[in-house]
């Protein structure tokens, strides 16, 4: 038996009962989309969901299908019911673990004395931001794993750091090269994300000039995602990628951010990176914040996204003025006013760190890139579409995406099912996985259209650039919110490489990297007349749609590659560590 799965099963059955005392319904969802084509959980969940079931078990289905009307019917009709408590404290929590935040508040209305209900209206409060009033809550029922999480948590957001037991300096050690420690949260081949995309795509690029690099995750990942056998290290093309798994690993949020720092200061005392690097969100800061000051080694954080707006985009507007998001704000502003330089991915997002107090002349961009097989002249749309057995006469408008409410998707399924009658050899592609899957499929079910979609769900990277290759359009329609506004994404970069012409919501951030009407067209986001008139121009007028696709081409070789963002990293590296000596 391979010796490291034991201390890797440990920390992972801790892990588990961790997440069990925070929200066990959240953590059954978790598994349930994990696991969702698996034929045990398909006949589980279509037990579940038959109309004969009673209201809790198809609340419970509809549930772990990300069924989010389905839910909202059963507890609807629970509510018309008037029902004693225990079933609706346990539909209380189905509801908030799937965001449903007024119909939870409605399920768990009055006093009761009970542990599950006050543990539950404690849950609601946490995710919904009021951090303090949870913990009151809880406090009602004494000790627990549960409080004592949230306590911990509350504790970092108002600004609890790491401890370093001892200063003790870092000087570089005599090499050909200067080197690299980079910090992040994920990484392949484990996680297949835009965000593990975009670190190895940095990394290697420094590598190509003569930077030694090497990467370190988070606390316990990959283990903590199901992958047992989890290792030291992992290399992915030539570089390497080093896990932070002690033992026992903490499973509060404090407690996760003090062993990510311990394990840090030894390796930085052990290499001696000339410099450190790590990206949003601010936990990753905290721990290289405080090794780089006890070591005297120059640190950079580059910011990805605005992650308390990420968070509020799943909650109700007025969480906005919750003590999380405030808090979570303030965290991210202040590690990236201590950072000694900070990249983010546009210009929106850099005015929201000026604003932030962030020293302007600390900022610069370090956009989303292409590189390896994006560079390369794309494949011939038909020879794509041969691969993939793709129709080859068919109009193809879809995406390579993250498929989350706030990409706004069935903007494109509607604007579709609008088009269907005219053009009928038009189809929607829409490649990807998450939380919005399934709805999207409903709903290209309801407008009478499913014939029209595909649905592939994730793909291997080795085989996305022909996704890519084989639309007549790629669509970015997401919705107007204070994260879609600042956060550039990567997939229209690679569609843009790939000589597809892009339509996408007419936001700050996605104007940063559209021309209207040279490399695409910008749209008024959730506007599905507007899309559907957008798409039809292209069916119509496909010379127009292939100049598009070529200026847009044109545009990010020009000015979005990971190797012309690895020279300017170079260059702040080399400011930074200067001005340290």
């Amino acid at each position: 038996m391979n010796l490291k799965v034991i201390p890797n099963a440990i920390n992972t059955a801790n892990l588990v009962i961790s997440n069990i005392a925070d929200d066990p319904t959240y953590f059954a969802l978790q598994i349930g989309r994990r696991f969702r084509g698996n034929p045990v959980i398909r006949l589980v969940t279509s037990y579940l969901d038959r109309n004969s079931a009673p209201v809790e078990q198809r609340a419970l289905g509809a549930m772990l299908n990300d069924d989010s009307s389905g839910l909202r019917a059963a507890c609807g009709e629970w509510l018309g019911m008037e029902t004693e408590l225990p079933y609706s404290v346990f539909l209380a929590n189905l509801c908030i673990a799937s965001g449903e935040w007024h119909l939870a508040g409605m399920l768990l209305d009055g006093d009761s004395k009970s542990s599950r209900k006050i543990r539950a209206k404690a849950r609601l409060m946490w995710s919904l931001g009021h951090m303090t009033n949870a913990i009151e809550i809880l406090e009602l029922i004494g000790r627990g794993r549960q409080l004592s999480h949230y306590r911990s948590e509350l504790a970092t957001f108002q600004g609890l750091a790491p401890t370093i037991s001892a200063q003790a300096q870092s000087k570089s050690t005599s090499s050909e090269f200067r080197s690299v420690l980079y910090v992040a949260t994920n990484s392949l081949p484990h996680t297949g994300s835009g965000y593990a995309q975009r670190t190895q795509s940095i990394l290697k690029s420094l590598s190509g000039k003569k930077w030694n690099v090497k990467a370190l995750t988070r606390v316990n990942y990959p283990i903590n995602i199901g992958k047992l056998t989890a290792g030291k290290s992992d290399v992915v093309s030539g570089i390497t990628y080093e896990r932070c798994l002690p033992f026992p690993a903490k499973h509060d949020f404090a407690g996760r951010v003090q062993q990510q720092a311990d394990d840090l200061l030894a390796r930085v005392l052990n290499d001696r990176p000339d410099v450190l690097h790590t990206t949003t969100d601010f936990s990753n800061a905290l721990a290289v914040r405080a090794v780089a000051e006890a070591t005297g080694t120059p640190w950079i954080y580059e910011v990805r996204g605005q992650l308390a707006d990420t968070w509020l985009s799943t909650r109700p507007e007025d969480s906005r003025s919750s003590e999380r998001y405030r808090l979570f704000v303030e965290r991210e502003a202040d590690v990236a006013r201590h950072a000694d330089y900070v990249f983010t991915l546009g210009n929106e997002m850099k005015q929201n760190l000026v604003l932030a107090g962030v020293d302007e002349s600390k900022i610069s961009l370090l956009p989303n890139g292409i590189g390896e097989e994006f560079l390369q002249l794309p494949v011939n749309r038909e020879d794509a579409r041969g691969q993939l057995g793709l129709d080859s006469k068919a109009i193809y408008v879809g995406t390579v995406s993250s498929l989350v409410p706030y990409e706004g998707l069935s903007t494109v399924v509607e604007a579709i099912a609008k088009l269907a009658s005219e053009h009928s050899n038009l189809r929607l592609l829409i490649v990807g996985d998450g939380t919005d899957r399934e709805n999207l499929i409903r709903l290209a079910k309801t407008l009478g259209i499913e014939s029209r979609c595909e649905f592939p769900g994730r793909v291997a990277r080795e085989v996305a650039h022909l996704y890519h290759a084989s639309l007549n359009a790629f669509v970015v329609p997401r919705v107007d919110s204070a994260v879609t506004r600042s956060v550039t994404p990567l997939k229209p970069v690679e569609a843009m490489a790939s000589s597809v012409p892009v339509l996408a919501s007419n936001l700050p951030a996605l104007s940063e990297l559209i021309t209207d009407g040279e490399s695409g067209h910008l749209i008024a986001a959730e506007d599905v007349s507007e899309w559907a008139e957008a798409i039809e121009k292209l069916i119509l007028n496909p010379e127009n749609a292939e100049l598009m696709g070529k200026s847009g081409r044109e545009f990010v070789l020009a000015n979005r590659t990971w190797d012309q963002n690895a020279h300017h990293i170079v260059e702040v590296y080399e400011r930074v560590i200067n001005k340290a000596l």
